[in-house]
């Protein structure tokens, strides 16, 4: 009599077949253009058989089959187990969103909601400016407002003989060609581009095209080398007194001026100073050369120094 209830229960059981969890609920998911996203489903019961089963996708007023479109595909996570039936999409575009339904046999399912996120790139009505010096690289900008999105199109435009052609990723014209590449290759949401070997004839007006409604304007201005300006920098030291330690402080910021610079630059830094010290003495040391005139017979140049020293006692 047990037996006949065991076997009894057990043809109960693999009569209802798979009951999926989260039934007649919906799960939302997030996925970007270009990338993969995986739709979950599964039996509720891990020892649940599902016979038969299939995803529809909502078109309209009706439902279609998705298996019929190679970028749908089921997804075995574990494939000794037949209850995952979770849906895997790749190459996700805009029109992949929507809603999903997973359906089956003894016609239980649930749904999922799929929020595809595209690029979108923030339009400026005036171009953006950009300098470069000749014989070095210049990087022009432009990126999705979703870094995980991929565009649908990428194009980077150039503007010579009164029109737009293409330089990335086809090249229309020679001027650019091997010297052009998007500066990440890892993010597809990153779509700035790198020239190098810039020339003065780079110069222009650059356009980054994501679709034919989206698009950022560059303009490139391309200087020569030695019109690169120069990068000054400050020598100061700090002594502090003995009285107070036996150890002395000293900060140093490298600095070689063009022109020799006033005093009350240092004096106004040693007051600065003077506010976060009790008893300070502050050297500001400042080393200029200067060239010979040309009525000198050798060609050293004349050096002096200035120093500036400031006691303060709080």
């Amino acid at each position: 009599m047990r037996d006949h209830l065991y076997l009894f229960i057990f043809m109960l059981h693999f009569s209802t077949g798979c009951i999926v969890s989260n039934v007649d609920q919906t799960i939302e998911i997030t996925g970007y253009t270009g990338g993969s996203v995986v739709l979950p489903c599964s039996c509720a019961d891990p020892q649940s058989t599902a016979t038969t089963f299939t995803w529809q996708f909502e078109q309209g007023n009706g439902w279609i089959e998705v298996f019929e479109n190679k970028k749908y595909r089921r997804v075995l996570f574990n494939e000794s187990s037949p209850t995952n039936l979770s849906l895997l999409i790749t190459d996700l575009n805009t029109n992949d969103a929507g809603y999903y339904m997973c359906l089956t046999e003894p016609n239980t399912f649930t749904y999922v909601n799929l929020k595809v996120k595209g690029c979108n790139v923030v339009e400026n009505r005036r171009a953006v400016e950009v300098t470069g010096y000749s014989g070095e690289s210049v990087v022009l900008p432009c990126s999705c407002t979703e870094l995980l999105a991929k565009p649908e199109q990428i194009q980077w435009m150039y503007f010579t003989e009164n029109n737009f052609k293409e330089i990335y990723p086809n090249e229309q014209i020679t001027s650019h060609k091997n010297r052009v590449e998007l500066l990440n290759q890892t993010s597809p949401g990153n779509l700035s581009l790198h020239i190098s070997a810039l020339t003065t004839e780079d110069q222009g007006h650059y356009q980054c095209y994501v679709s034919t409604q989206l698009a950022v304007a560059f303009r490139l201005t391309v200087l020569h080398a030695e019109e690169k300006p120069n990068v000054h920098t400050i020598s100061l030291t700090t002594h502090q007194s003995s009285h107070q330690t036996k150890d002395s402080t000293t900060s140093q910021i490298q600095l070689t001026p063009q022109q020799p610079i006033p005093l009350y630059v240092f004096i106004l830094l040693g007051v600065f100073f003077s506010v976060l010290l009790d008893d300070v003495t502050y050297s500001a040391v400042v080393h200029v050369k200067t060239a010979s005139t040309p009525a000198h017979t050798h060609n050293d140049p004349e050096e002096f120094t200035e120093y500036a020293r400031i006691n303060v006692k709080r």
